[in-house]
């Protein structure tokens, strides 16, 4: 699922953090100490092979290449994690953005360090974005400026839903309802709803698709209609999503979800599918007249059937909230915010002459970048 770049075309340099959650970075395992640079879609990525076990996310080789690519020019620091905060120690004069998309502290295998790092962040960035109304709270008190940015929509990408034929690996369910679920599955899933939609409804399937992390496949429930599609492509998206009847939230009320603003809400709901979640504090607050909200398990259930009946009214409602939180008007908004605050975008006339991203890409996928 897609979440929010830094405003493109800036002369930046940040690090964007992964569903991997706060965990030490590593760059990639090598027989050699090299740092790869490619170049794909206007992007150069280095990427910092190394040999032995190295526990530096971004080390002094690394911080070198990065210096000499940005050379003389001015970068805008935008961080995505404090994991990274050595990468803004390079350029201690440039402004800094933090874009606080997570409680990464949260996540499972958090680096104890991340707490500590954040308050420097926070105390250090010019300009806060939080990606979600309960992110905000917890960061709006601690920072200087701070602006509440809540996940943003594809709504074309998304919209081919209506329009696509179900994709293949859903063909084996034709005829019957199917309960479906596109992200991670890691420890923010409420296994045990799981498995109480599956025996609750057997006339339907249950089908997850997306990467397992963190967690044991051994904890996952197994029934004969809970099907594991695995990890898809962005492009698989919308033909998945039509072939769903409904598409879930099952997310677990704990500290893992306690600040999450779930970027899948507005897809589905641009996808055109019926949404039931369990009672995320952003998405009830949010999106209460759009998401069927289950209290409880039972409640969930019952909410299924619910959301099987059409309702033209809340159809409405939901496409005016997709049309509202486009990324463009996303990125309208928060380049506004950046120049409000004097962060400087690079003139359009510099594009064609000059990278517009480098990044550095580790191995679980935590991504330095800057735009030029």
């Amino acid at each position: 699922m897609a979440r929010r770049v830094a405003a493109a075309e800036s002369y930046s340099l940040a690090t964007r953090g992964s569903r991997s959650g706060g965990r030490a970075r590593r760059p990639f395992a090598a027989s050699s100490d090299v740092d790869s640079i490619t170049c794909a879609d206007g992007v150069t990525i280095v990427k910092p092979h190394r040999t032995g076990d190295r526990a530096e996310a971004a080390d002094a080789a690394s911080l070198k290449v990065i210096q000499s690519l940005v050379g003389k020019r001015r970068p805008l620091v935008w961080l995505y994690t404090p994991m990274m905060m050595e990468l803004a120690n390079l350029f201690p004069e440039a402004p800094l953005v933090f874009d606080k998309m997570d409680e990464l502290s949260a996540f499972a295998g958090a680096d104890p360090l991340m707490n500590a790092l954040e308050s420097e962040v926070l105390a250090r960035a010019d300009l806060v974005f939080a990606g979600g109304r309960s992110l905000f709270r917890s960061v709006r008190e601690r920072a200087v400026h701070t602006r509440c940015y809540p996940s943003g929509v594809d709504m074309q990408h998304f919209e081919r839903a209506m329009r696509e034929v179900p994709h293949v690996k859903l063909q084996p369910y034709a005829g019957r309802p199917v309960f479906g679920y596109i992200g991670v599955i890691d420890e923010r899933l409420d296994l045990a709803l799981v498995a109480k939609v599956a025996d609750a409804r057997p006339d339907a399937v249950v089908v997850l698709v997306g990467p397992i992390l963190k967690i044991s496949s051994a904890s996952l429930p197994q029934r004969p209609n809970i099907v594991y599609l695995g990890k898809a492509e962005y492009h698989e998206l919308p033909a998945l999503l039509a072939g769903f009847d409904v598409a879930l939230m099952p997310f677990a009320l704990n500290r893992h979800t306690e600040h999450i603003s779930p970027t899948k809400t507005l897809e589905y709901l641009a996808a055109g599918k019926p949404v039931v979640s369990t009672a995320v504090p952003d998405v009830v607050a949010d999106f209460a007249d759009v998401v069927y909200i289950g209290a409880n398990h039972d409640a969930f259930v019952r909410d299924l059937a619910a959301a099987q009946r059409p309702d033209p009214e809340r159809q409405v409602r939901a496409r005016a909230k997709v049309s509202a939180g486009s990324w463009d008007a996303v990125v309208d908004s928060m380049t506004a915010d950046l120049a409000a605050f004097a962060i400087n975008l690079a003139a359009p006339e510099n594009h064609a002459t000059c990278r517009r991203h480098i990044e550095v890409e580790l191995q679980d996928k935590l991504v330095a970048h800057y735009v030029e």
